[in-house]
């Protein structure tokens, strides 16, 4: 892929959506309708919209059901499901579609749930500027899981049960924040994942912190954004 074009992209989707039963009882979050149109539909075509025209989806509860909508439907994108006989987590599926996304250079990671007005151009721009492994958005919000970030946006820790986790080091002052549900990934990032297959990308991130791969967050700022996976 040329420097200065993100033209890949995965949707996270295989998880059961907990968060909004009794509706994911029988539908698929990816298929729970907002603004008229099913979550992931929305995705993909703010994705088109942004030049992406490689979308892996990966899918594990009812995915009969998605395979079906995917079975009817055609996007101005190639669109490839990855079911998981199990649920791999958000890393381990990330890792599972390797050999459709590790040629890329880099790529963009989209929560299924996730509504945004993100400008992904900008957000793009700055994940290059930073020669990161990985680039995380960022919002300032109220969140029980918020990253920790120094003042020059790198990765450093996070907050689990109220227990501030420091991985990294830094003179630099620190401060928490909430993460969107976005990320852009440089495909070198298929170098350090771990030899087992499930596994949360976060964690995985915090482990990888301590290395020499820089990891930073794209703050969104005023943003629209919006969890869709949750009831209220």
């Amino acid at each position: 892929m040329s420097k200065g074009k993100l033209t890949k992209a995965m949707i996270l989707s295989a998880g059961f959506g907990t968060r909004l039963r009794p509706l994911t009882d029988n539908i698929p979050k990816a298929l729970i309708m907002f603004n008229g149109r099913p979550m992931i539909e929305n995705v993909i075509l703010k994705l088109i919209n942004f030049g992406i025209t490689d979308i892996v989806v990966n899918t594990h509860h009812l995915s009969e059901k998605i395979a079906d909508y995917f079975s009817s439907r055609k996007f101005d994108a190639s669109v490839t499901l990855i079911h998981e006989q199990r649920i791999l987590g958000t890393g381990g599926g990330i890792k599972n579609a390797r050999k459709n996304l590790e040629d890329s250079g880099d790529f963009l990671v989209h929560n299924v749930d996730v509504d945004t007005d993100l400008d992904l151009t900008e957000m793009y721009k700055f994940h290059e500027k930073n020669s990161a492994i990985a680039t995380l958005a960022v919002q300032k919000r109220e969140t029980s899981r918020p990253l920790i970030i120094d003042s020059r946006n790198n990765l450093i820790g996070r907050t689990i049960y109220d227990e501030d986790l420091i991985y990294g080091k830094t003179p630099f002052p620190l401060s928490k924040i909430a993460f969107s549900g976005i990320h852009i990934l440089s495909s070198r990032i298929f170098n350090f994942f771990p030899a087992f297959e499930n596994f949360d990308i976060i964690s995985f991130y915090m482990e990888l912190n301590v290395s020499t791969e820089n990891i930073v967050v794209y703050d969104i700022g005023n943003c629209y954004w919006r969890d869709l996976g949750k009831t209220n």
